[in-house]
């Protein structure tokens, strides 16, 4: 409730401070290193990566992405602990200016399908979606991005499922009518 006038917020935004910066420190105390201006470079040009530090899986993400967003990639990171994937390899160049990854696409495919599934279930959508909410409105009420919503919409054949559902009600009433 007191979330609703900003007191647990305002808290939580200084936690997360909190957590960032303790979290830096431990990766720089095991040898983790990155490049300082790596956000004003190339703000957009990542999004989560997951490390382990001391057994422990440690998700980055980019806080120059929307929280929609951000929720996406976070949960992306953890449906590819969940499913066990293989890590990807990190590659630098000497000077660290170069990085380059390997990439497996079916991984990602299967961590995109999970997150989506885990953050948007098909039951979830079906209700909220016959309630009469738009995307954007989904977005906004799981905390997800609209892009995600729109297509879950779609992939999970919440669409279809409503239009034949109002064609079946259509035909009822005209058949009701006679």
């Amino acid at each position: 409730m007191s979330a609703r006038y900003g007191a647990d917020v305002k808290r939580l935004h200084c936690g997360r401070a909190a957590e960032a910066a303790v979290l830096a420190a431990l990766l720089g105390q095991r040898g983790f290193t990155g490049t300082p201006d790596v956000l004003e470079r190339d703000p957009w040009g990542w999004s989560a990566v997951t490390q382990e530090v001391d057994g422990c899986a440690v998700v980055i993400y980019n806080p120059r992405h929307s929280s929609g967003r951000r929720a996406v990639d976070i949960m992306h990171e953890l449906a590819h602990l969940l499913l066990d994937h293989e890590p990807g390899t990190v590659i630098l160049s000497h000077d660290g200016s170069i990085v380059m990854r390997t990439y497996n696409a079916k991984q990602e495919e299967e961590a995109s399908w999970l997150a989506g599934c885990l953050l948007l279930p098909r039951v979830a959508l079906l209700k909220v979606t016959r309630g009469g909410m738009s995307p954007a409105q989904i977005a906004d009420h799981f905390g997800v991005s609209e892009p995600l919503a729109t297509f879950r919409i779609r992939i999970c054949g919440v669409e279809a499922q409503l239009r034949a559902m109002a064609g079946r009600s259509r035909r009822s009433r005209s058949a009701g009518r006679s």
